[in-house]
């Protein structure tokens, strides 16, 4: 690389950073490298200009022009050596056809991105290309994969150390458990996205959080707190000049408003909201708005106005469900829907099974439940020479869970074995019993006890740790989780007599 080259190559990577503050700054700077880059014959250089005149594009909405910059960028490959750079053009092909709603062509992007971002060891664009799988399943309804893919997303974010795509997954996460119900989880999800996002400037990402955070506190109904957190949100929005963020956060001050019986201040709120999603909003948060307005109205016996604002809601959402119908009509990859999920479904196991079973974490005697039962009906038909007892760890957690398990390997000989059970339960068949197994129990349990949870994000409460004998050791599953919940119950009984 020559001088030239590489003083374009650091403008370049300065542009970069100021992509989402300064998108219509960069774009003209970047068209001009590209011109440069053209000049000087650096095809590198023109590829990464297109990638970052396109991101540009995304970040003003404009995804036609977006789309036809990243295509240039797609047919310049073939004048380079490496296909370093495709796992990027694929994800900001991906990125241009979500803005479009064309969701089924964004999905067949984001799955190519993750396959090529796997060949070329890119996590970052894995991480993104595992978001947008999940933002896709989300907008078509299927929450609950949409919370399996961001919950893939913040583990391997979180293991990489890739602290602002980890706060972003979780910001994600936690609407996905606002859609399922789950307002609890939602707070400790939101605390582990600001604790990851503490050192980032994107406001927005921050005015989120409360945002979010407040629509928790709602579904929980602590009015207060969420009033609370809606202030907080409106005043960063308001700080920021966020947009985007402007109506939502009105949105909410609206709900809180009316859940007070305050419905003059939830009206004025909804007006304001309403006028803030008008100059942006092509439906979807104008129909939230006027189905607000309708019950406000409704509220203070104002019928005439509730059902004027319900015709809106109806029109609105009426006309989102038609241009989504003939979107997905004219999406070339419609017809092939069941074959990209499935080959998204793959990718993604496997990528949590690289996670989940790190090689690099040298965990040996891992093994898989199956062989980890049959080894123990093994040592149990040895019955009084078996010189093995039974360890469990049961948490809901299953990030506490894998935690668990690095710690449990720790003190894993050549002799015993380690297997998850199910998704809330680890087993470890250690060789030792009685008064030797009894101190490796209480050793793992101190662990678990001063392990600083929440540095990994994960809960506070800890796992329970409960040690068997191997011979009353249930033989199945389905036995041990009809025998813990007793066995739970009379130990609380025994700390409430002690008490």
């Amino acid at each position: 690389m020559d001088k030239s080259q590489h003083l374009l190559t650091n403008e370049l990577d300065r542009l970069r950073q100021r992509i989402e503050t300064e998108p219509a700054e960069v774009l003209k700077a970047a068209e001009l490298c590209a011109v440069k880059a053209n000049q000087i014959l650096y095809p590198e250089g023109v590829i990464d200009s297109l990638v970052i005149i396109s991101r540009c594009h995304w970040s003003l909405m404009d995804y036609r022009k977006g789309l036809k910059r990243i295509r240039e960028a797609f047919n310049k490959l073939s004048q380079v050596e490496n296909d370093d750079a495709l796992p990027e053009i694929l994800h900001v092909h991906a990125l241009q056809y979500w803005g479009q709603a064309k969701y089924y062509s964004a999905q067949q992007f984001w799955i190519k991105s993750l396959e090529q971002s796997a060949l070329v060891d890119h996590v970052e664009i894995q991480i993104e290309s595992l978001i947008g799988l999940g933002n896709v399943w989300r907008v078509l309804g299927d929450y609950s994969l949409a919370q399996k893919t961001h919950e893939l997303a913040v583990k391997v974010a979180n293991n990489m150390r890739i602290d602002w795509l980890e706060g972003k997954a979780r910001i994600l996460l936690s609407w996905d458990n606002y859609l399922l119900g789950n307002y609890i989880e939602m707070l400790s999800i939101l605390d582990g996205a600001e604790e990851a996002l503490q050192h980032h400037h994107d406001s927005t990402w921050h005015a989120e959080i409360w945002d979010f955070r407040g629509l928790a506190l709602l579904g929980l109904e602590r009015l207060d707190d969420a009033d609370q957190a809606t202030q907080k949100a409106q005043k960063l929005v308001e700080q920021n000049d966020l947009v985007w963020m402007r109506a939502h956060s009105f949105v909410s001050r609206a709900r809180v408003a009316l859940l007070r019986k305050q419905p003059a201040k939830s009206a004025e709120l909804l007006h304001v909201a309403e006028s803030a999603a008008t100059s942006f909003d092509d439906g979807e948060l104008l129909s939230q708005i006027y189905y607000q307005q309708s019950r406000v109205a409704e509220e203070v016996g104002d019928y005439k106005i509730a059902l004027d604002a319900f015709k809106k809601y109806r029109a609105h959402s009426t006309n989102m469900l038609r241009e989504q119908t003939a979107r997905e009509g004219n999406d070339k990859a419609r017809a092939s829907k069941r074959i990209l999920e499935t080959r998204a479904l793959k990718l993604i196991n496997r990528i949590r099974g690289q996670h989940e079973y790190d090689p690099n974490k040298h965990m040996s005697q891992a093994v898989s439940e199956n062989y980890w039962w049959e080894q123990l009906i093994l040592f149990k038909t040895q019955l009084k020479q078996s010189n093995y007892s039974v360890i469990v760890l049961h948490h809901n957690n299953n990030q506490c869970l894998d935690i668990c398990m690095e710690l449990a390997h720790t003190l894993c000989n050549q002799s015993d074995l380690l297997a998850r059970l199910s998704p809330e339960r680890l087993g470890v068949l250690i060789a030792e019993k009685d008064e030797q197994a009894s101190t490796i129990h209480d050793v793992l349990s101190k662990m678990v006890e001063i392990y600083p949870w929440q540095r990994r994000g994960a809960e506070k409460v800890p796992p329970t740790v409960k040690l068997y004998d191997i011979l009353t050791f249930p033989f199945t599953l389905e036995q041990l989780e009809q025998q813990e919940p007793q066995g739970f119950e009379l130990e609380s009984m025994t700390l409430e007599e002690e008490l």
